[in-house]
């Protein structure tokens, strides 16, 4: 197994909520783009809608991160979907791949194929709490916590080799997981991801 030689780059400080743009960022410099972080935030879809807050403190109502960024990557925010993402990606190189709902062995294909891929994930590499809002429309979003993006760079039979853009702990270059371990977390997470090729 060969691992994908794709540039490391972290989050913080700039983005303390921007880890989808950053593992972007790392997968288009991996192809020779030049694609600097804080461009690529300033460039993606945003859902502008303010958050509401139930009693508890819980989020009863925020935007679509299948529309655009929730929240703020330079500060406080959630996410951004596949979908939307793609569009920043596609303005650099196209044909990009936004997935939903496939199983994990459609990344491990687009990975052997020597292609990046961005996978919706947990800070902590754990099972993730889950989490809901309405958006204003009355849209029920799925968005699991600790919410995070990171890159798949290799895989063998029993691991999966990622970079994590966070500074936890647990972030780096080519971390590695069990394979089994990961993908029941990226099931959790909703099966969402971005292939870059």
């Amino acid at each position: 197994m060969k691992l994908l030689d794709v540039p490391y780059i972290k989050q913080r400080p700039e983005l303390p909520s921007g880890c989808e743009v950053t593992a972007l960022a790392m997968a288009l410099s991996y192809y020779g783009e030049a694609a600097d972080k804080l461009l690529l935030a300033r460039e993606m879809p945003m859902d502008d809608t303010s958050v509401e807050r139930n009693e508890d403190g819980t989020i009863r109502i925020w935007g679509d991160p299948e529309d655009g960024f929730v929240g703020d990557p330079f500060d406080n925010g959630i996410t951004i979907n596949p979908n939307p993402l793609k569009q920043v990606a596609d303005k650099y190189r196209s044909g990009s791949l936004a997935l939903y709902g496939e199983a994990f062995d459609v990344i491990e294909t687009h990975v052997a194929n020597k292609c990046p891929v961005l996978v919706w994930f947990t800070i902590h590499h754990e099972m993730p709490t889950p989490r809901i809002w309405h958006t204003p429309a009355g849209k029920v979003v799925q968005a699991p916590r600790p919410l995070h993006c990171i890159i798949v760079t290799g895989m063998d039979d029993d691991y999966v080799y990622f970079h994590d853009c966070e500074s936890t702990d647990k972030s780096g270059e080519h971390i590695k997981i069990e394979k089994a371990h990961f993908t029941r977390i990226y099931d959790a997470m909703g099966r969402r991801a971005l292939v870059i090729t």
